[in-house]
């Protein structure tokens, strides 16, 4: 995948998580439920798995944490991803 024109090589998990994400844009979408649509059922409340997960995705996208433009943190809930008509 290319991301502004550089290569950008997401692991099968990434991309999965990029494509929930994506599927829900402009949706929150729970720890919870990007567990169960990403990961196995045994990872069930391993909050800092998706955390970890986003933080490398973010990364390799170009994305700054702190000033997000693309995945926004939800405190305490999960993330959501801009839509692409989002200002």
């Amino acid at each position: 995948m290319t991301v502004a024109g550089r290569e950008a090589e997401l692991t099968t998990t990434e991309f999965d998580l990029l494509r929930v994400l994506s599927l829900n844009a402009g949706r929150a979408v729970t720890f919870d439920a990007l567990l169960r649509q990403v990961w196995s059922a045994h990872e069930a409340g391993n909050v800092d798995l998706v955390r970890n997960m986003v933080k490398k995705l973010r990364a390799k996208l170009g994305e700054d944490a702190r000033n997000p433009t693309c995945i926004f943190n939800l405190r305490g809930v999960g993330y959501r991803m801009a839509r692409p008509d989002d200002d």
